[in-house]
């Protein structure tokens, strides 16, 4: 049993990283789903949809993700009540053959508190009615969150409520729904303060029975605005008024919680159990989403999950993207270099390296690249490497260079675009003058990349010639990426340690611009190892992932022979210490996709492609995209640099510097079609 809950605590875990779908997109706090008449309704507390208010929300569905808002459950306000329609729960009575809206409200007599009232409907989607008067009235907020479940072995009905700091109550009611059975009484089945973390106060109580136990599903702590603090918790029992067994009392982290605050979503809770018409089972629950909460929006979307019973305790399972395969199809050239100067001189055999794209806002691309129009800055006073900038509006398919951009006796290398929200370009690149001046300049373009400012500096190495090599102490590679605030965040790889004490071979580095890159702030380290000074990570490419965390993947040369690593971080600023996690089947300068279903791409100049469907966890190998004439340890420069995109909902793209005859490298794009999968 003990190994059994270690591996469900484990379990738990690697749920929680992964995406949960919102099917409700407004505001639906409180959700209860019920199955009636071949569809789903689900009902939430007050709220103004569409800027009309209404009393009792209610919601059909005919598959469980598809949600309509169809009007208000309880458009008579009742005699007893005024506000704070909360927390609503439907049943069907067969004796009655009615359905049963149980809800709290405010009492009209405001010395009072909350109050559990019933009202009545022929209908799922109602109007109800409400009886008169209510069941329970309870100082302050005592007497909200009703739940009422007709008791699979007795036949009998039960109610359990609760919230205020009490402890949540159990009562059996009376047949005709309208009052509590005589004789009975109120039990208290979980007590407020148990729980670590989120027990301070509990509340909002679900019912479910499966295979001989009964399961209350609860939750707590503070369930909104911006000090949310919220989560589902579990306790289970033989009987259904007890005694229940939390779920902390025998798992291994000693934790309730199976359902909390992840990278997607804050503060869920107020859950309710649906059986699907394929006997599966669902959690409808609500949450604030995560990029809502970060911009100071607190409304609470219904998401709903699959549950499942393991070692006999609920899972909640997230949804994971499908498993999909990638078939390659055509390809087309975007560059092939130059060949002679301007003075019609031969130039070595070059051709074009390093492509990187971007989708503008306006549907066109973008390709940035490295060509050579001359013969080097050590022979040339003014000459280097240059970037050239292409455009395609054809989604990919024929491009023309429609800029340069040079920095005079220096290899200008590297380059990497991001467009701002207010349309401009930023590219950054690598400014070099080996072994003497290291620079990462960001240039900018107002115009869809035509004309190009330098704007900054992210950070650079200066010394006499010479002075800067063997060791090298260069900065190099730079990737840009917005983090979940808006902010502009760049990593690089960083050779400047190298000389300090303890001494790293390479570091890849991140900075923050509070500007939008006019300026950067300090540099944080994102990969290194702690006594291995040999280990060199480096080329880091940054992508968020659909379940709103992100991923970082870069090379470890030196002793990791160039093995791609990655690290994940729930806000792209705050990573773990140490190189990351290795991932299998590739080699040498990665580059990360997430794809829009929530798939990861990974690629690397073995010129492999592997795919995770869940979120890094486990990887599988797709066909080559490009055919290598050599083994790739008889020649690594074959597929050099590789980066990839998505195109359209079908459609990825890998760009490549290709190698050619007679020497020198073409840009390339192969396209893949996106099918689904049974490999993973």
């Amino acid at each position: 049993m003990k190994k059994a809950l270690y591996l469900f605590a484990a379990l738990l875990q690697l749920q929680a990283s992964a995406q949960s779908p919102a099917v409700i997109h407004t505001d639906f706090p409180d959700p209860t789903v019920i199955a009636a008449n071949g569809k789903y309704y689900a009902y939430a507390t007050n709220s103004d949809p569409a800027g009309k208010f209404l009393h009792i929300q209610v919601a059909v569905s005919d598959d469980l993700k598809e949600w309509k808002i169809i009007g208000d459950a309880l458009p008579g306000q009742p005699v007893w009540g005024y506000k704070d329609f909360w927390a609503p729960h439907v049943l069907y009575n067969a004796q009655l053959k009615k359905y049963a809206l149980f809800y709290s409200a405010e009492t009209v007599d405001t010395t009072a508190g909350k109050a559990i009232g019933i009202a009545f409907s022929d209908h799922p989607e109602g109007p109800f009615k409400d009886s008169g008067k209510p069941l329970i009235v309870r100082p302050e907020f005592e007497a909200i969150d009703p739940m009422v479940i007709k008791d699979p072995r007795s036949g009998k009905f039960y109610m359990i409520w609760g919230s205020g700091f009490q402890p949540l109550q159990i009562r059996e009611m009376d047949p005709s729904m309208t009052a509590f059975k005589k004789g009975s009484a109120a039990k208290a089945v979980i007590q407020a303060g148990a729980d670590k973390d989120y027990g301070r106060l509990v509340e909002g109580a679900w019912i479910d029975y499966n295979d001989g136990y009964y399961y209350i599903y609860y939750s707590g702590d503070n369930c909104c605005g911006i000090e949310a603090h919220y989560a589902v918790m579990v306790a289970r029992s033989k009987n259904i008024t007890g005694p229940y067994t939390r779920l902390a009392e025998v798992a291994a982290n000693k934790s309730s919680v199976i359902l909390e605050s992840d990278a997607h979503i804050v503060a869920p809770g107020h859950n309710s159990v649906i059986k699907d018409n394929n006997g599966k089972k669902w959690i409808a629950y609500h949450a604030i989403p995560r990029e809502a909460f970060d911009k100071k929006r607190y409304g609470r979307v219904m998401y709903i999950d699959r549950i499942i019973y393991r070692d006999g305790w609920p899972v909640v399972v997230k949804e994971q993207p499908p498993a999909i395969s990638i078939r390659w199809t055509d390809s087309v050239t975007i560059s092939t270099g130059y060949t002679k100067n301007a003075a019609a001189d031969q130039l070595p055999g070059y051709g074009a390296q390093y492509p990187r794209l971007l989708k503008l806002a306006n549907g066109n691309w973008l390709a940035a690249y490295t060509v050579l129009r001359n013969k080097g800055y050590r022979q040339e006073s003014g000459g280097g490497l240059e970037l050239e900038v292409a455009e395609s509006r054809d989604n990919g398919r024929t491009w023309k260079s429609v800029s340069w951009i040079t920095d005079p006796g220096r290899d200008l290398d590297n380059a990497q675009m991001i467009q701002l929200p207010d349309g401009s370009v930023l590219l950054a690149g690598r400014s070099v003058r080996w072994q003497e001046s290291y620079r990462l300049p960001v240039y900018k373009s107002s115009d869809d990349g035509r004309n190009w400012q330098r704007l900054s500096i992210i950070d650079a190495n200066e010394g006499a010639p010479g002075t800067l090599g063997k060791p090298d102490k260069g900065i190099y590679e730079p990737h840009f990426y917005f983090l979940k605030d808006g902010r502009l965040a760049v990593m690089y790889a960083n050779e400047k340690h190298v000389t300090e004490s303890p001494s790293y071979s390479q570091t890849i580095a991140q900075k923050v611009s509070e500007d939008s890159g006019k300026t950067w702030g300090k540099e944080i380290w994102v990969a290194h190892t702690p006594g291995h000074p040999k280990s060199r990570p480096g080329m880091p490419v940054v992508d968020r992932m659909q379940n709103g965390k992100y991923i970082a993947v870069y090379e470890v040369c030196g002793p990791e022979d160039c093995g791609i690593y990655y690290k994940t971080s729930a806000d792209g600023l705050h990573w773990a210490e140490g190189l990351g996690t290795k991932a299998p089947e590739q080699k040498a300068a990665p580059y990360v996709l997430s794809l829009a279903d929530g798939n990861l791409l990974l690629s690397s100049n073995l010129g492999v492609v592997t795919v995770s469907n869940d979120y890094g966890l486990t990887w599988k190998k797709q066909p080559m995209p490009w055919v290598l004439q050599v083994p790739f340890e008889t020649d690594w420069t074959q597929t050099l640099w590789q980066g990839m995109y998505q195109f359209d909902e079908h459609t990825v793209g890998i760009v490549t510097s290709r190698k050619r005859a007679g020497g020198g490298h073409d840009i390339k794009i192969r396209f893949g079609r996106i099918e689904k999968s049974g490999i993973l």
